[in-house]
């Protein structure tokens, strides 16, 4: 899947344009006649996808033009925020060195390392007692 992201529309069409034919294109900006033609034109996607506020407010009559050309708009829920239990997380990896952990789990680097070095100096302390 291609990953397009982009502050303003004309900067997403400029993305869209180097594009090369994906099957499945991720977009993080509404969805409307021009980024759709756009779309069509350069990357000749099957499936877009779109964060769902976005989706929300993208045009209807858009989204159905699309699934009338075979083009399938889907809805997804970004991953935003902080995993709630991050000591947990890393303490199921810390047999794995810290950039690992942080390429498997998607946390920030300094935040692993910060929570395993923790961990890590717990756990031996309480074997040597």
């Amino acid at each position: 899947m291609k990953k397009l992201r982009a502050k303003t529309k004309e900067e997403l069409i400029e993305k869209i344009k180097s594009c090369d034919t994906e099957d499945e294109v991720y977009i993080n900006l509404e969805l409307d006649r021009d980024v759709a033609i756009a779309l069509l034109e350069n990357c000749e996607p099957k499936k877009i996808y779109l964060p769902k506020s976005k989706y929300k407010r993208s045009s209807k009559k858009i989204i159905k033009a699309l699934e009338g050309v075979d083009v399938e708009v889907i809805p997804i829920e970004p991953k935003t925020g902080r995993p709630t239990n991050v000591d947990k997380i890393i303490k199921k990896h810390l047999d794995k060195k810290p950039k690992e952990i942080a390429e498997i789990t998607g946390i920030n680097l300094k935040t692993v390392e910060y929570h395993y070095y923790k961990l890590k100096k717990k756990k031996d302390n309480g074997e040597s007692k």
